[in-house]
């Protein structure tokens, strides 16, 4: 194992255990068994490090993403799926669990991880609105404002949802929304009228 996995493994194992805040750069080179000059020739700082952690997390996830993506299964399906597994992977994840717990790691660090989020899940979001759209699964719809909108939702529940809950039941109301919305068929026709 060269030099830098034994920085990144020894990082890894420290943050999922202790998070991002109580762990310090001394303590990652004593795990590792080199020096702190030796683990900024390969990371500028902590927070390039935690950077690290978030791409390798969600590189997991996309490829989660093109797995689910694969299956020959209804589009509805395929969203319940893919959220049901993001859900999952969240529980299992002790890193995504840690940093979670420490709340705001710090704005550049939140801002970075705001892109990354953007870059990697909105998109994939947007190219699985676009199939669907395509096969005729979902009506013509804004795939920018959409995929925005199924992000944040994700997002708010796998990071700023601070109460148990049951991801199962989670998912189902997920769908319900995405399939019906928030109005009962009756208040809409009752809305119609008044327009």
């Amino acid at each position: 194992m060269s030099k830098k996995e034994q920085v990144i493994e020894s990082a890894r194992e420290l943050f999922s255990e202790y998070g991002y805040k109580r762990v310090s750069m001394d303590e990652i080179a004593k795990k590792s068994g080199v020096t702190k000059k030796t683990i900024y020739t390969y990371f500028k700082d902590k927070n390039e490090l935690i950077k690290f952690f978030l791409y390798e997390e969600l590189e997991k996830m996309k490829l989660m993403t093109k797995e689910v993506n694969k299956e020959k299964i209804p589009y509805i399906e395929k969203i319940n799926k893919l959220i049901l597994k993001h859900f999952e992977y969240r529980s299992n994840s002790k890193l995504l669990q840690a940093f979670s717990k420490d709340g705001n790691l710090n704005l550049e660090i939140a801002s970075s991880c705001e892109k990354i989020l953007n870059q990697n899940i909105q998109g994939e979001i947007k190219r699985m609105l676009i199939t669907a759209i395509d096969d005729g699964y979902i009506k013509d719809c804004d795939t920018d404002i959409m995929a925005f909108v199924i992000y944040k939702i994700y997002i708010a529940l796998m990071f700023e949802w601070e109460k148990p809950f049951d991801k199962d039941k989670a998912t189902a109301k997920i769908m319900d929304f995405m399939k019906y919305g928030l109005f009962n068929r009756g208040m809409l026709n009752e809305e119609d009228k008044k327009q």
